[in-house]
């Protein structure tokens, strides 16, 4: 069975959202022929861990852990807690900033040896990396093109287009820009093949940088039913005896998902009306996010990060699961990961989002009610109607999500970038 190199950062024991690309295309991607090997840290900084995701990990699976010399405090930071207050530390932190084209490049120095020794020893055929972080891309580049490997560039995010700098929207100033997508541009044009998880990013990949359309490859992100299988265990729940609506937001609660315009629709509300509401919050927020808006009669239920299996189990019994996109240029060409379990969980979506691929899926799939940023009053319309009658569930989601027909989706795209490549 041929081989091929899948360097993700983000890797279990790592938890998040941004774990499961990778994480589910090695348990898959072997039931079409190929054998996975992961290159990830050893240590990575990751804001949250989440060990639910080690049962997804196949037996004999490849995973190189390489060693990396970044600080130990730097995934407290990346939560948006400084680890410590010493003058010092800040001057760390600073300098970490100051790190092009993102902080987690210092990785790349311990493990390049590494990686070029599993490339060699397991005789990969291709190179794929995916990314956030994008520094990652360079490890990958450097890989393929001193063993003479194809390469695969995965974008899970828009880099030059949005995330410039880590996680914050067009962050990085002017310059800083200029050289993040000068430097995009040297890796898509040097990659054989391009993937991301929306049409969009290819669109705006492929008209920046050029190259063939066939070298764009959209593989969006998706559902594993083998996570779903309780599903059948709890039946659509009835509409609840006391009228009351349960709301559920999963995720972190950042710059780019925001909950300020649910709660500011929620501020129209009659006191009474909101007594009615519950909102149960699942998952981290950065520093300047509220959590609790503080109006009277409002329940706010906020709990910390779940494991992901009982996530979906808290996610089912919502009556309505709510997704945020901040009205940033930008953002409309994404999709957040949670809608596609919305739709897995058969629940109906409220979406606070500006026009786009995550609202296209949402009219498509007829899941639920989206709403732009700033609508307040289309929100507390929304949530009045729902209140007097609560939406019902979903239907099957579709297969073109289903992790395991993308997986087939990955193995064909590997076979072609061989054969081109040969």
């Amino acid at each position: 069975m041929p081989k091929f190199m899948l360097i993700s950062y983000v890797f279990p024991p790592s938890g998040g959202a941004g774990v499961q690309r990778a994480l589910k295309l090695v348990k898959y991607i072997v039931r079409h022929g190929w054998q996975p090997v992961v290159i990830t840290p050893q240590n990575a900084s990751s804001p949250v861990q989440d060990d639910s995701y080690a049962r997804d990990l196949p037996t004999g699976l490849l995973v190189e852990r390489l060693p990396t010399f970044e600080p130990r405090s730097m995934a407290s930071e990346s939560n948006g807690h400084p680890a410590t207050s010493s003058t010092v530390a800040h001057l760390g932190r600073l300098g970490m900033e100051l790190l092009f084209p993102d902080r987690h490049v210092i990785w790349l120095v311990s493990a390049l040896p590494g990686a070029l020794a599993a490339a060699r020893r397991h005789r990969v055929k291709a190179v794929v990396v995916t990314g956030p972080p994008f520094s990652s891309f360079l490890l990958g580049r450097a890989v393929a093109a001193l063993v003479g490997l194809p390469l695969v560039l995965d974008f899970r995010d828009d880099w030059s287009g949005f995330f410039s700098k880590g996680f914050t929207a067009h962050g990085g100033g002017p310059l800083w820009k200029r050289s993040v997508l000068s430097l995009e541009r040297c890796l898509v044009r040097a990659a054989n093949r391009v993937v991301a998880t929306t049409p969009a990013i290819c669109r705006r990949l492929q008209r920046l940088h050029g190259g063939p359309k066939s070298k764009f490859v959209w593989i969006p992100n998706g559902y594993d039913p083998a996570d779903y299988a309780f599903i059948d265990r709890y039946p659509p729940p009835p509409p609840p005896h006391d009228g009351r609506l349960h709301l559920l937001y999963a995720g972190t609660v950042f710059q780019s998902h925001p909950l300020r315009d649910l709660w500011a629709g929620m501020a129209l509300l009659e006191p009474a009306e909101r007594k009615r509401l519950s909102v149960e919050i699942m998952g981290r927020a950065v520093p300047g996010q509220t959590l609790d808006p503080g109006l009277p009669g409002l329940e706010i239920n906020a709990l910390p990060y779940l494991p992901h299996d009982e996530a979906l189990q808290r996610m089912a019994l919502a009556d309505v699961l709510v997704m945020t996109l901040a009205g940033i240029p930008g953002l409309e060409r994404m999709v957040p990961a949670k809608l596609y379990e919305h739709l897995a969980l058969r629940r109906p979506t409220l979406a606070i989002s500006p026009p786009g691929e995550a609202t296209a899926i949402l009219d498509a799939c007829e899941a639920g009610q989206w709403l732009r940023p700033g609508d307040s009053e289309g929100i507390a319309r929304v949530l009045r109607r729902w209140l007097e009658q609560p939406p019902v569930s979903l239907g099957p989601p579709p297969r073109l999500f289903d992790r395991t027909f993308l997986s087939d989706r990955w193995a064909r795209l590997l076979n072609e970038t061989i054969l081109e490549g040969s």
